[in-house]
């Protein structure tokens, strides 16, 4: 698994609260009411009271990243108050960082429809939003609550990573200049900030960005068992290379020698987060997959023998471009790619789908799709594309909620690096069923470093991996927009 490092970094992660605290609640007047109209009020008043207060320190709960305390707090709250939105904020966000985003996105909703300019519910919602490749609504709604006020710095940031991630520059730097007047300068998002200007606005006015032309392409594919890194065969600028297809970057880079090769011009230079040294910007005239190309695409010019895949790449194609392409069928078995210009309106013959969460952590990406256990009901998501050499990889919690014992780990295979090697009946990767397979599971807290970055960028829990092992045993179709990937099983024979 191709794991990015911190870069000593902090979390970049906007911690969604209920925001906007109700004004304090004042018993009720008796005068020109029966006792029991006053009782009644008054009654009223302790319950609101008590959930604001709930609310209060269900927030406080979620600063200090007790989530499960914050999460019960919020229900406490809405038993007293059953209409109150910030404690279904709370919820939504305590949700969230608990790992259940359908349960996350159904309360952020729930505040909304009782207060449509609630703060909390509608950055959080925002973001779940993007998760999914939703970034219309994921805009809109942050418009509904700068409508009020524009100098929010927290609903701009949520237009700035949709706007980025869609390669959408006029917007992105209009929104970055709003937002660098409101930022203090010791904010330590500030250099990230300053970073994804830098590669925006020499992009302004360039015409439309990673431009898919033709229906449909066709190429080679192979993928590093390592590292689950998938490449195929590319012309690039009438040249051949081999192209990454690398979902966890955001933005395409190209190998400096053949950006020389093809003598591309630099329009820009920059300075990418975390690295002192300046690099250029370039736009690639094309990619071509047999009968599809990709034409104007912005590149950083950067050292790709580092990825360690045999041949170095040209190009690394992120998230910014192959969002744009509707459809990308990695057929691991046969060895093949598939690129469509439209996404796909059903399930292709014999896939199921399921839920594809982009968990953006604005340093690299994470694509997470949810996973149960031996007939279990305890879902959890987990990271699609793992490098463990089973097929499927674990944390201890989750694989106790599905029904197993303690006793089954013990004694743990490495007891130092907390792993125990087991034998998974069947699992469900979406609704796609898989039966007799290997496990491993992570016994130490946090399960490893992968997943502990997760949470500390993203506030997302995570329960583990799909390893490379169980994806070469199937065909795996990306959907970017639709927030969709669609799985099926190894066709007997081939």
């Amino acid at each position: 698994m191709f794991r990015p490092g911190l870069l000593g970094l902090l979390a970049l992660t906007l911690t969604t609260a209920a925001c906007g605290k109700k004004g304090e609640t004042s018993a009720p007047g008796e005068k020109g009411m029966s006792v029991e109209e006053a009782d009644r009020k008054r009654a009223e008043a302790q319950k609101a009271a008590k959930a604001d207060t709930l609310v209060s320190l269900a927030n406080k709960d979620l600063a200090s990243g007790r989530w499960a305390s914050a999460r019960e707090r919020a229900k406490r709250a809405l038993e007293s108050e059953s209409k109150n939105a910030d404690a279904y904020a709370v919820l939504g966000a305590a949700n969230w960082r608990a790992g259940d985003y359908g349960a996350s996105t159904k309360a952020f909703k729930e505040a909304l429809e009782l207060d449509r300019k609630n703060f909390g519910a509608a950055v959080g919602l925002g973001r779940n939003y993007q998760a999914v490749g939703d970034h219309k609504a994921a805009i809109e709604l942050q418009d509904t609550i700068l409508a009020a006020d524009q100098n929010q710095i927290d609903p701009l940031l949520i237009k700035l990573w949709s706007y980025y991630a869609q390669l959408d520059a006029a917007n992105a730097v209009k929104t970055l200049d709003a937002v660098f007047k409101l930022i203090e300068p010791d904010n330590p998002l500030l250099p990230l900030l300053q970073s994804h200007a830098a590669f925006m606005r020499p992009l302004e006015g360039k015409g439309e960005l990673a431009k898919v032309d033709g229906a449909k392409g066709t190429s080679d594919l192979q993928i590093d068992p390592t590292q689950g890194l998938k490449h195929s065969g590319a012309t690039v600028g009438g040249e051949y290379t081999r192209v990454l297809l690398l979902e966890l970057r955001e933005e395409a880079r190209i190998h400096k020698a053949f950006a020389d090769q093809l003598k591309l011009k630099e329009i820009a230079k920059i300075k990418t987060f975390g690295s002192d040294t300046e690099t250029s910007i370039v736009l690639i005239p094309e990619v071509k997959f047999g009968d599809l190309k990709i034409t104007n695409i912005p590149a950083i010019v950067d050292d790709l023998s580092t990825f360690g895949l045999g041949e170095t790449p040209g190009v690394v194609l992120g998230r910014q471009v192959l969002s744009k392409i509707g459809a990308i069928t990695f057929d691991f078995p046969n060895a093949s790619l598939e690129l469509q210009s439209a996404p796909p309106t059903a399930a292709p013959a014999g896939a199921t789908a399921a839920q594809l969460l982009m968990l953006d952590l604005h340093l690299f990406l994470v694509p997470t799709v949810p996973v149960t256990l031996d007939g279990s009901e305890a879902q959890f998501y987990a990271w699609l594309g793992g490098s463990y050499g089973t097929a499927l990889t674990v944390a201890k919690k989750n694989y106790l909620k599905s029904g197993h014992l303690p006793r089954e780990l013990d004694p743990l295979d490495d007891p130092n690096a907390g792993l125990k090697m087991v034998y998974i009946d069947q699992a469900k990767v979406g609704d796609l069923g898989v039966k007799g397979v290997g496990g491993l599971v992570l016994a130490n807290t946090p399960p490893d470093g992968g997943l502990a970055q997760v949470v500390e960028l993203g506030g997302f829990e995570l329960g583990g991996y799909i390893n490379v092992p169980l994806l070469k045993s199937m065909k795996v179709t990306f959907a970017f927009s639709q927030g969709q990937v669609f799985f099926a099983p190894k066709t007997p024979g081939k």
